[in-house]
């Protein structure tokens, strides 16, 4: 048997630290002398002590750790948690990365002098058009893609033609966070069946649109926002209702988030003063 002060110097773990282990019911002594309170540690613990401090060094909580150890080391158990864990670590690699292009762009974007010069602004009216309609709550903006999806596959499935353009509506009042109303529509030729979900209806015209085009990812798209209240705002507009989004190019068409084109119609009017926020990225 050793003392708890062999046992730490040999496991590398402070005195503290084997209390603490102790305390959570991780790793109780195998002995302890009644008499003057002195913990004693088995040889075999040492290897239990390297591989606690190895599956914290990966991420492993006390908790999990303890369960398994409660399960005398069952090693199918180990594998499992070790095969959950490399998923998350792989996950959590991809958001660094998504986290790291950002700042990328962001550094891109800040040493441009004036990045609401890079886009042109313009007024044009927009026709009625028959459309099949798709409108739901989704999770967050990023989720509506599953509406695409839906939509797509049900005028696949029934052999309807679709025409240009097809557009996502953005009906809520501000920026949201969660719990987004999107509607996706496909203008299309001809004839078309229903669902309870999927819906023929007119879009309606609007006689006058703030257009201008997003070249980039649609994370980069709240600059785009920004030129348009800036243009707004200096030229007497106010918005008349829900923003559009025309998706030209995107991860369907192009491998590269460079050169999505996104087209983006707000409905304005003139002698209104408003505010306007990403309503799409």
């Amino acid at each position: 048997m050793l003392k708890i002060g062999d046992f730490s110097r040999l496991t590398r773990v402070s005195i503290r630290m084997l209390r603490y282990y102790d305390e959570i019911g991780l790793l109780p002594p195998a002995a302890i002398d009644q008499s003057s309170g002195y913990r004693y540690y088995s040889a075999g613990q040492i290897e239990t002590v390297h591989l606690i401090k190895s599956l914290r060094e990966m991420g492993f909580g006390f908790p999990e750790i303890a369960e398994w150890l409660k399960e005398s080391g069952n090693t199918r158990r180990l594998l499992d948690l070790l095969d959950m864990r490399k998923q998350e670590i792989a996950e959590t690699i991809e958001q660094e990365n998504e986290k790291l292009l950002r700042v990328g762009r962001m550094l891109e974007h800040l040493t441009k002098e004036d990045s609401t010069m890079d886009y042109t602004i313009a007024l044009k009216s927009v026709p009625a058009y028959r459309v099949l309609s798709l409108r739901d709550i989704i999770p967050a903006y990023n989720a509506e893609g599953v509406l695409w999806e839906e939509i797509s596959r049900f005028a696949q499935v029934n052999g309807i033609k679709m025409l240009q353009p097809c557009y996502a509506i953005y009906h809520d009042q501000g920026y949201k966070e969660q719990d987004v109303d999107v509607e996706v529509t496909l203008h299309f030729e001809g004839e078309a069946p229903e669902s309870e979900r999927i819906h023929v209806k007119e879009l309606e015209a609007e006689p006058q649109m703030a257009v201008l085009f997003h070249s980039g990812p649609f994370e980069e798209m709240s600059k785009a926002y920004q030129a348009l209240g800036v243009w707004m705002s200096g030229n007497g507009y106010g918005m008349a209702g829900a923003i559009r989004a025309i998706y030209h190019k995107g991860p369907w068409s192009e491998k590269n988030p460079a050169d999505y084109l996104t087209e983006i119609q707000v409905p304005v009017v003139k002698g209104e003063s408003t505010s306007i926020g990403p309503a799409a990225g």
